[in-house]
């Protein structure tokens, strides 16, 4: 009697073939022009992510050293940026607000692998982090987490749950130490109306 195969090659691909020969040609890109280019150029990066399907605002800085995987999975607001070594597994949907500064080593990864079955299948979602968000050096956001509005995530904590909006989030697993701004004061900062 054979032996059954645990893994079956080719299950659980997050990508069509379509999806995948435009991945190479993303990879050939970033390889020969947006890891090249000088850091004062941040606008040609945003135009190489942007023809490849990535929906990027206005005045936004992208090191040429941030890795973004899948430009089509990505989604960036006005006046935000993403230091250098930033790595973005976007597999999943990945969406950030305006005036979000995300600091050097942060991992951004919404996908992941589900355990339990013999395919070892993509089970990819979202991660989300709203307007006015600062994520410290070497911090990581897992799947499924939404960071809330002008919060801060330290550097090396690990959020694996939501973060509410104003807070400050430091540890691993991330735990809440308290608010940003005072509340009284957070109101009159706050992007939309109470």
């Amino acid at each position: 009697m054979e032996k059954e195969l645990w893994f079956k090659p080719g299950l659980g691909s997050a990508f069509s073939r379509g999806e995948k020969i435009k991945l190479l040609i993303w990879r050939m890109v970033d390889f020969w022009l947006f890891q090249p280019s000088l850091t004062i150029f941040s606008p040609w990066r945003v135009f190489l992510l942007r023809l490849f399907g990535a929906r990027i605002g206005r005045g936004c800085y992208i090191s040429p050293k941030a890795k973004i995987l899948v430009p089509w999975n990505f989604q960036m607001g006005n006046y935000s940026s993403l230091d250098d070594y930033v790595y973005m597994r976007t597999t999943g949907q990945i969406i950030i607000g305006d005036y979000v500064s995300i600091g050097m080593y942060v991992h951004i990864v919404p996908g992941g692998h589900d355990i339990r079955s013999r395919g070892f299948e993509n089970n990819a979602t979202f991660v989300k982090i709203e307007d006015g968000v600062f994520l410290g050096a070497d911090s990581f956001v897992g799947r499924g987490v939404t960071i809330g509005k002008f919060s801060v995530l330290g550097s090396r904590a690990a959020a694996y749950k939501d973060i509410p909006e104003n807070s400050v989030a430091v540890g691993m697993p991330a735990k809440v130490i308290g608010e940003r701004i005072p509340h009284d004061e957070y109101i009159k900062y706050r992007y939309s109306v109470e």
